[in-house]
Formats: C-alpha cells, structure tokens, sequence
C-alpha cells in the first residue's frame, strides 16, 4: 500500500510539473516577458460576410506589418493568427477555442458580425482573455461582461442620433424598412421609440430578409403613407437596391440609411438614387481627410492593395495598433490578459484613424458621431 501510494503521488506530482510547464511555456505565470504575445484575430473570410472580412484581414495585416517595421509595439513581438467565423456564431466560438487553447491567444479582435462577438464573449470572460471587437454595434454588447471591450459605437448611439437629426430637420412623419436580423432589428426599434420620444410618428415599419431583392410591395406601401421620410436599417447591397426602387417609384424624399451604407459597392449600385442620402458615420473615418495619419494609411493601403479603404479597415487598423500600443505598455512587464484589460479601462485617449476616442467603464468606445450625404456620386460631410 505504501509503496502504491508513493507512485500515486509521484504521478500527481509529474502532473503538476507538466502543467505548470506548459503554463509556463505559454508565459500564463512568468513574469519576465514572453518571447512573443499572440493576437487571435476572428473574420468572416468566407461566406454572406467574407468581404467585410477580407478587408478587415488586409487592414490588420498592414497595420501588423508597419508595427513590426517600426518597432511600435515593444521589445515583445505580436503574432498575429486568423480564424474564420463565417459570420456564424457556432463557428465563432469554435474560432476562438482554437485561438485560445491552441495558440494562447491572450488578445482576441473580432468579429466583425454581432452575432458572433455576443457568442464569443461569454468564453472571453470565462477564460479571462481580452476581446476587441473593430465593428459589433449590437446593444447587448455593452453588458458583456469586463474583459470585452468594442471601438464601434452601439447601436443605442447611432439609431439615437439619426432620430434626433432627422427630427430636428422637420422630418415628422417617418417610414421605417430594417434588415430582419439583430443588427436591423435593434438599430430600427432604437430609431422609432427617439423618433416618438421627440413627436414624430412612425408611419409605417417593416422588416425584410438578407437576401430579399424585391421591395416593391413594401416601397408602394410607403408611397401611400406620405411619408416625409424613409429611414433603411440595413447594410450597403439591400440599402442600394431599396433606394434605387423607392426612387423609380417617385419616392422623393428625404432618405436616411446607416454607417453600413458608406461602401463603394452602395455608389456603384444605387447610382443617382443615392443622391442626397443622409446617414451617421459611427467610426468617423474620412478616407478623404487631409489628417497626415490618415494620408499616410490610406496611401499605404492603395499602394498594397490596389483599393481605397473605408471603415472596415479603418477599425480593424485602429484595433491592432489598440492592442500594439497596450502590448508595448505592459508586455514586458506583465504580459498577462488582465493587465491588457487594466490597460485599456483606464488608458489615455488614442488617435485612430477615426479621431480620438477611449472606453467607458463598460468597455463601450466614447467617440462623436458625425452625419455625411453622397453629393455628387461621392461620400461626403453633411452641410
């Protein structure tokens, strides 16, 4: 018995050591700087979403590359890993076990869908692995827990902002179309309770499903309620083909869209139809900006990728080089996911590409929203 007993514990034992070599290998307990710091990175790279991915994917990869030149990040070099969520939330979470299990991600950015970051964050929290998510706008966000963190603005803030934008012009009487999904859906029901809280009326409101082409019934419908207004809570493909059909309609009124909108897929598909639309821009990004950082990214960008960039990048290049400047500040001293959280809870204001901006005791960015229109064929600030 004796001598069973001795194996039992010698077995224990070399289990210990092994974990806390493995531990140690991954630098969970060190506190002398790991010899690189992986940053998990989540993108719908195939699928409905794959091209808001791609360019997320681009934008992180530029900014890796510039950090590594310059040295931006600290004495700790940042590996950078990718996963496919496909926008789905089931292969997000399977995503974000690799990146942390496997890879030791101690920093995950993503997703771009919000969806998938809401999926995923109960696993940041449980495993204690700082999330940044570029793009999720979803309200929900704001309560998922402290080691998430999002540089998008929440849909509570940019469906608040139009109402009152479009209420303090005069624009009473609004009809409502939203994509039936939970950024749709959330963004429109924020709109209509802010447009009602001011006076105004909601005349009509109907959703529609992601791949719906056809909104002719809906439109003709709109025409009858005499709107001086129709507000469209979807992304660029949908919103294009809305307005371009409202219009053939005779549908002449004030057009209001979202963020989502500013894509120059929406320009080219919607033609003259876009004329005079009017939506926030949540990250504030202006690829024609005489800003020198932004000069300089949006150079860059065109001389690598033969494209101008738009907002997807510009919060995925303002994600990395968040986490960049984090890692330079703790990693060297305290590489560990909880300093990275303390770091960015009480950090200084940080530069982006879309102005200056910092977190709020629920992770949630603090940042302006401005209005632009498309005059002339092309974005630009609303006057």
């Amino acid at each position: 018995m004796k001598k069973r007993g001795w194996i039992i514990l010698v077995g224990l034992g070399l289990l210990i050591a092994g974990g806390l070599w493995f531990a140690s290998a991954r630098g969970w307990f060190s506190s002398r700087a790991p010899s690189e710091l992986t940053v998990g990175v989540i993108l719908p790279l195939s699928g409905d979403a794959a091209s808001y991915g791609e360019k997320g994917r681009r934008a992180v990869e530029m900014a890796r590359d510039l950090a590594a030149q310059s040295n931006s990040c600290g004495p700790v070099p940042l590996r950078v890993v990718f996963e496919d969520s496909a926008a789905s939330p089931a292969t997000g979470i399977a995503a974000f076990r690799k990146l942390r299990s496997s890879d030791g991600a101690r920093v995950v950015i993503g997703d771009v869908v919000s969806a998938v970051t809401l999926a995923v964050a109960p696993l940041a929290e449980e495993g204690h692995t700082v999330l940044l998510s570029p793009t999720s706008s979803a309200p929900a966000i704001t309560n998922a827990g402290p080691y998430t963190f999002r540089i998008w603005p929440s849909d509570l803030a940019e469906g608040t902002a139009v109402a009152e934008l479009a209420t303090s012009r005069g624009l009473r009487r609004i009809a409502v179309m939203h994509m039936n999904n939970d950024y749709g859906t959330a963004i429109a029901g924020i709109f209509e309770r802010t447009v009602r809280a001011r006076g105004g009326e909601i005349v009509l409101s109907a959703g529609y499903n992601p791949d719906t082409t056809e909104f002719r019934s809906t439109l003709t419908r709109i025409r009858a309620a005499r709107p001086d207004a129709v507000y469209v809570a979807g992304y660029f493909a949908d919103t294009a083909v809305i307005v371009r059909q409202a219009r053939a309609l005779g549908i002449d009124v004030q057009l209001l869209g979202t963020t989502a909108i500013e894509d120059e897929g929406f320009l080219q598909s919607a033609g003259s139809a876009a004329e005079g639309i009017i939506y926030p821009l949540a990250t504030g990004f202006d690829a024609a900006s005489t800003d020198p950082t932004v000069v300089r990214f949006v150079t860059g960008f065109r001389q690598r990728f033969h494209a101008t960039p738009g907002w997807v990048e510009a919060a995925h290049y303002d994600a990395f080089n968040l986490v960049c400047r984090a890692a330079a500040a703790v990693a060297p001293n305290d590489p560990s996911p909880d300093a990275i959280r303390r770091y960015f809870e009480g950090m200084p204001p940080f530069q982006g590409l879309g102005g200056t901006f910092s977190f709020d005791r629920n992770g949630d960015v603090v940042k302006p929203i401005v209005f632009r229109t498309v005059r002339d064929g092309r974005f630009a600030a609303l006057r």
